[in-house]
């Protein structure tokens, strides 16, 4: 597969392709790379990130001036598996692709490493927030928030809004975000002053497993003693969906539930089967649909334009990466686009105007932003301040 990773020079002439002869070879169109699970586990989640990658790119595409070259999107179904997105990144490079959007988990993200290092391929990733991936590469970009903002402003917020003392948790131990999310979660805690951890549970889905039956760890969190005053959750779109659920089948409806970017999407789909279910549970978030910064607020008007629908967190992530890495191609002149040079524009972003507000990436290539803590009202997320 070596063969596969040409040099940067190569790479970025196959990647600027269909160039336009009659203007010196300058490039007429850039494609864009789509790396999502479009099948599988997270399938849903798939389909949300390509809707949104579309949208980014039409937007841009609307908005170009004589002599921009335009985007197109090529997408690669990564599957819901570490062995599908190495197969969709390896699949975009071997085209010509030298800028990728994906992969959605921190799993995937962390594997897929070496290759877009040794690819040279600038890589945003919308949605991994495990601990210190991208440090690991100079090509890697994160643009949601990582678990080292997202615990500390959730455990002061949560802390204040339920006052909690003895609390528990629920883990994916086997998910490289959901393990972080809990480690941070207990440095934490750790600081406060009369808070305990009094149950800790844990389960193993890997990858496109099939979600497992959570009663014993449920049966264990809410038959603690002393009772806890709240539990908290940290899986991907499928634990947390099956979580929900079981709890709800289970009776358990005075604890209160925090979970780490619970989406829209997973509330809509556990209310197809329990209405109530996910009624008043706190997310940690990243972005909330009832945000009122101007650019979230144009965004989710314009979203709704196209789609009749209020956009998912998911939507809205995908989005964000999208538009971060177009307007760093836009940055670059025409005729000086390549790897590198869209590589240090985005390393130099600092305070943005996104739909999360202002937005930097750190030295490291991770993002920068105001996290939300949020409550589950209906179908949507509110926020909590609120």
């Amino acid at each position: 597969m070596r063969i596969l990773f040409v040099s940067l020079s190569v790479l970025c002439f196959l990647t600027l392709n269909a160039c336009d002869s009659s203007s010196n070879d300058q490039v007429s169109e850039i494609t864009i790379g789509l790396a999502a699970p479009l099948t599988g586990t997270l399938a849903r989640t798939g389909q949300d990130m390509r809707v949104a990658a579309e949208m980014a790119v039409a937007l841009a595409n609307e908005g170009l001036t004589e002599g921009r070259p335009s985007f197109r999107l090529s997408v690669e179904d990564s599957k819901s598996t570490t062995e599908g997105t190495e197969d969709a990144f390896r699949s975009l490079i071997s085209s010509g692709v030298a800028f990728i959007l994906g992969p959605y988990t921190s799993t995937n993200t962390n594997h897929i490493i070496p290759i877009i290092d040794e690819a040279r391929v600038v890589t945003i990733a919308p949605a991994s927030a495990a601990q210190g991936l991208a440090a690991k590469s100079d090509w890697l970009f994160r643009s949601t928030l990582t678990v080292d903002i997202l615990m500390p402003a959730g455990v002061r917020a949560t802390h204040a809004h339920l006052d909690y003392k003895n609390i528990g948790i629920l883990t994916n131990a086997a998910d490289r975000f959901s393990q972080s999310a809990e480690d941070k979660f207990v440095e934490e805690i750790g600081k406060l002053s009369g808070v305990s951890i009094g149950v800790k549970q844990s389960f193993d889905r890997r990858g496109g497993d099939a979600s497992p039956d959570l009663t014993p760890q449920i049966n264990a969190l809410t038959g603690a003693t002393p009772e806890l005053d709240a539990l908290f959750f940290f899986g991907l779109a499928p634990d947390r969906q099956n979580f929900v659920l079981k709890a709800h089948e289970l009776g358990v409806t005075d604890l209160p539930f925090v979970i780490t970017l619970l989406s829209t999407s997973d509330i809509r789909l556990v209310r197809e089967s329990a209405p109530s279910s996910p009624e008043g549970i706190l997310v940690l978030h990243a972005w909330i649909a009832g945000s009122n910064h101007p650019a979230s607020r144009a965004y989710v008007r314009e979203h709704q334009a196209r789609y009749n629908e209020v956009p998912s967190d998911i939507h809205a992530r995908m989005h964000a990466a999208a538009d971060l890495l177009l307007k760093a191609i836009m940055e670059v002149a025409p005729e000086n686009i390549s790897n590198e040079a869209v590589r240090e524009g985005l390393s130099g972003m600092r305070n943005v105007d996104t739909i999360y507000g202002p937005f930097s990436f750190d030295d490291n290539g991770d993002a920068e932003f105001t996290p939300l803590v949020g409550v589950v009202r209906g179908s949507n997320i509110e926020l909590l301040e609120d």
